[in-house]
């Protein structure tokens, strides 16, 4: 799985550039559900900006290893009407993944969260609630 996201990134000219972030997330204890999710985030930055475009493009990416997108791509402007937050759910073989698109002072952020279904269930959450 953490192939196929970061080979997904890195085809939309996306780094995966924070790893502490991952980190936090993952490194939760056996039998619990962050031991479920694998996780990559890019944080935009002068040398590599991160656009709406470039969210769209990881979709794309996505999309072309058979991940299926579930519902539309959720999506909300900022007041000087370009795209601030954006979220699609995809699934593919057993796993639920929530990739998002957003801003925050000034810096733009693309986070791909995928949760393994079998072991969120098993660690009593539902990943169909996450999308």
């Amino acid at each position: 799985m953490r192939t196929d996201l970061g080979t997904s990134l890195s085809d939309a000219g996306v780094p995966a550039n924070d790893p502490e972030y991952a980190r936090k997330l993952e490194e939760g204890p056996a039998g619990s559900p962050p031991s479920c999710v694998v996780v990559f985030r890019s944080i935009g930055d002068e040398t590599a900006p991160l656009d709406f475009a470039r969210y769209k493009a990881v979709i794309g990416e996505l999309r072309e290893r058979a991940w299926q997108q579930s519902g539309g791509l959720r999506e909300r402007e900022n007041l000087d009407g370009v795209i601030g937050d954006a979220v699609a759910t995809l699934r593919q073989r057993g796993w639920t993944m929530n990739a998002q698109y957003g801003t925050a002072q000034e810096k733009n952020a693309i986070t791909l969260m995928a949760y393994n279904d079998a072991c969120m269930q098993k660690n009593g959450v539902d990943a169909s609630l996450l999308g």
